[in-house]
């Protein structure tokens, strides 16, 4: 049992070893090469809805809802806006039989004006018993495909195409993350890099490298307070950093009365505030919805509220 667990542990941390040791190689390289970032780490999308969607973030979720979890998002970003993201996940895992592994799926797709990026990736999880919960150690890889439509792009208001100046692009970009997950009945935290490689032209040839300043640092955390089955208050926070000093973090919480309607808030660092709500349907199906909204003042002579953000999130929950 012992040894077991020491192969996982080893087998977790030298994927991270092996990206660490190509970033110092890679900072080897003539500095005299083009090393403009190509694609493969935007910054991690933003879920409203994170405790719910925990697999979006964390690897070390997968199995942690102790059952066959599957969650489909729709999000829509700056409402009004032609272009403005637009985003759909599909995510499903459970636990093995013997209680200690779990696997699960995560689909991703996000238009954001002309380019396309879809994703798939595997996800695995080790639990073991830590005190009155679980420890997770969890590790994702696959990839993502992206694609650049730039072809479609108008040159002048006559509305002329000018592929004649732009290319379509496209690119396989493989990827893996790591995460840690610890959870009980009452509370939850876990922190997790979803990726670990990033991508750069140098000398027109697309280089894979691990470079911990596009690294997306995750935090999270959340307990329930509350015994009564009338009335509970569960408060959570994610925390999103990165090493140039991007710096992001969600707090708020939900009321849940009698275990069937969620309503809450939470506040955006540093200019938007969300409103969630989520409505227990029957015990297999939660139906869930988050309404964001940027302090950032718009133009008044606008006449659609680009401040305005949505998703919607069905969540379905099957026995084993």
């Amino acid at each position: 049992m012992k040894n077991y667990f020491i192969l996982h542990i080893i087998f977790l941390f030298g994927f991270i070893l092996i990206s660490l040791l190509s970033f110092s190689q890679e900072n080897d390289l003539d500095n005299s090469l083009n090393d403009d970032l190509l694609i493969g780490q935007r910054y991690e999308p933003v879920y409203s809805q994170y405790d719910v969607n925990g697999l979006a973030i964390n690897p070390a979720y997968t199995g942690s809802r102790e059952c066959f979890s599957n969650i489909i998002l729709y999000r829509n970003q700056w409402m009004g806006f032609d272009g403005a993201p637009v985003t759909q996940t599909l995510s499903s895992h459970a636990p093995f039989k013997d209680e200690k592994n779990a696997a699960g799926l995560f689909l991703f797709h996000e238009k954001i004006g002309v380019t396309d990026y879809y994703e798939i990736y595997g996800n695995y999880a080790f639990r073991f018993k830590l005190g009155s919960g679980k420890l997770s150690l969890g590790l994702k890889a696959g990839a993502t495909y992206y694609q650049g439509n730039f072809a479609d792009i108008k040159a002048n208001p006559e509305g002329v195409n000018n592929d004649m100046y732009l290319e379509n692009e496209s690119e396989i970009l493989p990827n893996f993350g790591v995460g840690v997950y610890y959870y009980n009945d009452r509370f939850f935290a876990g922190a997790s890099i979803p990726k670990l490689l990033s991508y750069k032209y140098r000398a027109s040839d697309k280089v894979m490298q691990s470079d911990p300043e596009n690294y997306d640092f995750l935090v999270s955390a959340g307990v329930l307070i509350g015994n009564s089955d009338r009335i509970k208050f569960k408060p959570s926070f994610l925390l999103r950093y990165r090493l140039n000093n991007t710096f992001q973090i969600d707090a708020g919480g939900s009321f849940i009365f009698a275990n069937v309607l969620w309503f809450g808030g939470s506040y955006r660092y540093d200019n938007e505030v969300v409103i969630t709500a989520e409505y227990q349907i029957n015990e297999q199906i939660r139906l869930g919805g988050a309404y964001d909204m940027s302090l950032v003042n718009w133009p008044a002579e606008q006449k659609v509220p680009w401040n305005l953000f949505y998703d919607m999130i069905l969540n379905i929950e099957l026995e084993r």
